[in-house]
This record gives C-alpha cells, structure tokens and sequence, in this order.
C-alpha cells in the first residue's frame, strides 16, 4: 500500500467518514480560488470535526479547516494534507438551540458550521438580540469566534458564554491537556479580530455557547434592514475574502489604500474594490498569487506614503513552497525602502500612478 492509501483507510476507519482526494478547494472558498487538496472530508458536526483533527494529528497530516471558506487564500497549488470541510445538519445551519433562559437571559449552543449570518437573522426573529451586527458577516460561527468577527459596534467577545475546541495538546500553550477543551469566554483572549484560536495550530472551534438577551423582534429586525443597506452602498458583491487589512490604531486601512490611489486597481483579475479599498475581488479568473501580488503592492504603498504598516486580516493556506513567506513583513518594508514594488507583476495603470508619486 502507498502512504496514500494509508492514510486514506486510516481517516476513514477511525471516523468512518468518506475520504476523496485531489478535489479543488476553490468552490469551498468565499473568493473561488485554490488548487487541490491531497485530501478532503465533510466533518457534518462538532463532534465528528474532533475526532478528525484527532486522526490527522496521529497521521502527521496538515489540515485545513474550511467553515464559509471567507478570510483566506488558498494557494494555486493547493493542500498537502487534508481539507476539512465543516457543515452542519440542515436543522441546524441557521439557528442554534436554546439552553437556558432567566429573564433578559438567554443562552443558546450552536454547531462550528452555523452560518454566522443565518443565526443573527435566526435569532433577531425571536427577539434575541446581541448578534443583529452579524447580519452580514460572511462564514460560519467557527470562524467567527476564531476571529472575533465584528462590524456596526458588536463583536463575538460580547456574546460568548463559552467555547468548547480541540486543541493539539502541546505543552506551553497555556490550554488544558485535554483534546477537546471548554472555556470560559472571559478566557479567550479575546482582541480585535483575534482569539487565543486564531492562529494557525493554536485549536479549532467545536461549539459554542451565546449569551443573548431580549428586544422586541421588529426592533431587531429593523436594525438588520439598516445594517444591510449599508453593507450594500459599501462593500463589493463580487468574490472577496472579506476584510483584507487589519485596521491600524486610530485608522481604517480602507481610507488608507483609497487616499494611495489604489481603489480600482488590478493585477491580472485581482483587483482592489471600486466600493471599498479594504476589500480585494476576484473579477473572474484571479489566481491566489494574483491576490497576493496586491496585497504586497497596496502594503507597500501604504508603507510608503504613511509610514504605516497593514497587517493582514486574511490569511494564507496551502503549498507556498516555492515562495517563502508571500507575506513576509520585512519583504513589504524592504520593498518599501527602494520605494519600488518588488517584483510584483502590476498593471499599467498601477505602474503609472505608482510612478507618478515616486518622481
């Protein structure tokens, strides 16, 4: 037998899953984009999700978790390892199940792949209030909690109870020894747009407690109108990633990279939204190295103009073996410092502003 197939009997033995290989990742990404994964499984909930990170950990086999598939890029040569795909039953996609209820109180449990935006609706319609700012947050909850996701003044940190998770195990994480952990949400660690499970290998949401409480259901409702109205005058509804950029102390990456000029520019088929400059969309056929190539170039920009480094809110998966680090900061800040982009392949029309404001 070749390791291959191994590895393969062995994923599905222990989970008693269908394993298949070599499927594009692109169709399980929010931007289109990504080559094959040597492997891929459905984990359908929390549980099964576990006992596969369990399996691939044993096997010494990378894994990548895809919930809504938003906030990466997945490279053109695609996964060496297995893909996890987490989904939930049909019952469950867009609603969670009410746990406990006191008075303005109510805690509900939700599933990793609960759709972040179904849920708010879900529970805006119950009058529960607490995620109505969700309405329009791309993925599901698993990543959302991961990422601390947030918009119009709300964040996951305000709502979460308690998160349970697998976690590697590793000694000098500060987690519990345990494969499957519960915390606290006071002890996640939560910042903007982070979680202590937002790094790569640092755990993976399995479910989640909300602390929700109570407002009349036309307010909430309202409030989801408003906020869905405005997403819509303000960010693309072409392929995107969501959010590119972290915003810097004090300002908004957006406002930085369309005050660069940058709004509107391509390389190849990537290019910075006409709507939103904190935004990158796939115009049709754009490659990850198409995404990071401007990514690199708006960095760069930016750094040159401002003196102000983004950091990125995407994050990059796959096999990258040929280039480094794509991302790498002292990259941008050497680029930066010739005040040239490196070897990133721009349009024309990039060229020539970029040009413009170096002479």
């Amino acid at each position: 037998m070749t390791r291959s197939d191994v590895i393969r009997f062995a994923l599905h033995g222990e989970t008693g899953l269908p394993v298949d290989t070599g499927v594009p990742i692109a169709p399980y990404t929010t931007l289109k984009i990504g080559g094959p994964a040597d492997f891929f499984m459905r984990a359908p909930n929390g549980e099964s999700l576990g006992r596969l990170l369990t399996t691939a950990e044993n096997l010494a086999l990378p894994v990548l978790v895809l919930g809504g598939g938003s906030n990466v890029v997945v490279s053109d040569r695609g996964f060496r390892g297995l893909a996890i795909k987490v989904e939930t039953p049909n019952n469950l996609r867009n609603r969670g199940t009410v746990t406990y209820e006191d008075g303005q109180e109510v805690v509900i449990q939700v599933e990793p792949g609960c759709q972040t935006a179904g849920i708010a609706r879900w529970s805006a319609h119950l009058g529960l209030s607490g995620l109505d700012w969700a309405c329009g947050i791309p993925g599901t909850l698993g990543g959302a909690i991961a990422g601390n996701a947030g918009a119009y003044d709300g964040d996951m940190k305000a709502v979460v109870r308690a998160v349970s998770f697998w976690s590697p195990g590793r000694a000098g994480t500060g987690l519990p020894a345990s494969r499957v952990c519960t915390l606290p949400g006071s002890e996640m660690a939560f910042g903007y747009r982070s979680s202590r499970l937002k790094s790569p290998g640092s755990g993976v949401v399995l479910g989640a407690e909300l602390r929700l409480g109570r407002t009349s259901p036309a307010e909430l409702l309202q409030r989801i109108d408003r906020f869905e109205a405005s997403r819509r005058t303000r960010q693309p509804t072409e392929r995107s990633c969501g959010s590119v950029f972290r915003n810097p102390p004090g300002k908004f990456a957006g406002q930085l990279i369309e005050q660069a000029g940058l709004k509107g520019h391509r390389i190849g088929d990537a290019q910075i939204s006409l709507l939103h400059g904190n935004y990158i969309v796939n115009r049709g056929t754009a490659t990850a190295r198409d995404i990071v190539s401007l990514i690199k170039a708006v960095r760069e920009r930016v750094l040159i103009d401002t003196d102000i480094f983004l950091e990125t809110e995407v994050m990059l998966s796959g096999d990258w073996s040929t280039d480094g680090d794509p991302l790498d900061p002292d990259d941008t800040r050497e680029g930066a410092s010739r005040v040239t982009l490196k070897a990133t392949p721009v349009t024309d029309a990039v060229r020539s502003s970029l040009g413009e404001r170096n002479g």
